[in-house]
């Protein structure tokens, strides 16, 4: 058992006017997504997901107004943090986990309010460890997959990451020591789409939401998608979404 501890878990759904969050978080601190969509860190954020961040990284909360999150946070402390996130297969930034079973959380949400009324601290550690486990499972499960998916999945979350910069398919089919075709072929197969189409639609999609969500100007958040003509932002987003950013967000 690691020498980390919660002290801190609770349930919280969101207001449709929550304030938007970017600041470093000075400890670690667990997510799990109930209901609801919204963008950490540039990535989109939905139910039956799990999101893990050690400590001080520096994090972006963006909450749907449409449809906020509800989730259950726990934040997380100890001296062998480092220690429990490398050898449960995490790593120093944001994690993200698939998890589509929520009953197992409420279930440690209760048990740890039940403990804590006789032994915080061990309460604290105890329940850490289960929640550790827990993710390490689903993060396993997750990815126990073909070679093949491997690459996609693996290519899919460097987009998620980076579709901010100037970056190209040659560049990414390179980094991924994979012939171009051969990556544009796995993509198609898993997908139904080119590795050009999905990083196409990251950023449409995280463009329509600055739209509705901030009141950014379109040269902003053109550049913030990785484009640094806001013409040519336009035109791509016209082309996805039938509309031009400034009919979006009016619409929106």
């Amino acid at each position: 058992m690691y020498d980390i501890y919660a002290v801190d878990m609770a349930f919280e759904q969101c207001a449709p006017d929550k304030e938007k969050v970017d600041s470093i978080i000075p400890y670690a601190v667990i997510h799990f997504v109930i209901s609801g969509e919204g963008y950490i860190n540039g990535k989109r954020i939905t139910k039956n997901t799990a999101v893990l961040s050690f400590k001080n990284n520096r994090m972006h909360y963006y909450p749907s107004s449409n449809d906020p999150w509800s989730y259950i946070y726990i934040r997380i402390k100890g001296e062998e943090i480092k220690k429990a996130f490398e050898e449960h297969g995490f790593g120093y930034g944001i994690t993200v986990v698939p998890f589509a079973r929520s009953e197992p959380i409420f279930q440690i949400l209760s048990l740890y309010q039940t403990l804590s009324e006789i032994n915080r601290l061990d309460a604290g550690r105890l329940i850490a460890n289960a929640i550790f486990l827990l993710l390490a499972g689903e993060w396993q499960l997750s990815m126990v997959q073909s070679k093949p998916m491997h690459h996609v999945a693996a290519i899919m979350n460097f987009i998620d990451e980076n579709y901010d910069k100037r970056i190209t398919i040659e560049e990414i089919a390179k980094k991924y020591y994979l012939n171009k075709n051969y990556m544009r072929t796995l993509f198609v197969k898993q997908l139904g789409l080119s590795p050009k189409q999905y990083l196409q639609r990251v950023r449409m999609k995280r463009a329509a939401f600055l739209l509705v969500e901030t009141e950014s100007d379109v040269a902003l958040i053109a550049k913030s998608v990785g484009y640094d003509d806001a013409l040519l932002f336009s035109k791509m987003f016209k082309q996805y979404w039938g509309v031009s950013p400034v009919q979006y967000r009016k619409r929106g």
